[in-house]
C-alpha cells in the first residue's frame, strides 16, 4: 500500500510538472512551478476560500499562520515529488526491516 502511495505521489508530481512545463513553454518564459495555493485556488476556489476560517476557528489561528498558511506558498510539483520520497523511503525501510 506504501508503495502505491509513493508511485501515485511521483505520477502526480510528474503531471504537474508537465502543466507547469506546458504553461512555460506557451508564454515563452522559464519554467516555475505554481504553488500550492494557487493549483488549488484555480481548481476549487470556494474549499480554499473556507479553509483558512474553518481552520482558524474550529483549531487556531496558530496553526494557519505557522503551519498551513506557509505551505501553500510551497511549489506544487516538487512537494508531490518529496512526498512520493518519503513514502518510498518507508516503504523501503519497511521491507527491510521485514527481513532482518
Amino acid at each position: 500500500m506504501i508503495r502505491m502511495l509513493a508511485a501515485v505521489f511521483f505520477i502526480l508530481a510528474l503531471i504537474r510538472a508537465y502543466f507547469d512545463w506546458q504553461a512555460a513553454s506557451l508564454s515563452g518564459v522559464a519554467i516555475e512551478f505554481q504553488p500550492i495555493g494557487q493549483v488549488w485556488f484555480d481548481f476549487d476556489r470556494d474549499s480554499l476560500l473556507g479553509l483558512q476560517p474553518g481552520i482558524e476557528r474550529y483549531l487556531s489561528p496558530v496553526i494557519w499562520e505557522n503551519a498551513v498558511g506557509p505551505m501553500m506558498l510551497w511549489p506544487l510539483a516538487p512537494a508531490l515529488f518529496y512526498t512520493g520520497l518519503f513514502f518510498a523511503a518507508i516503504a523501503i525501510w519497511r521491507a527491510f526491516q521485514s527481513r532482518n
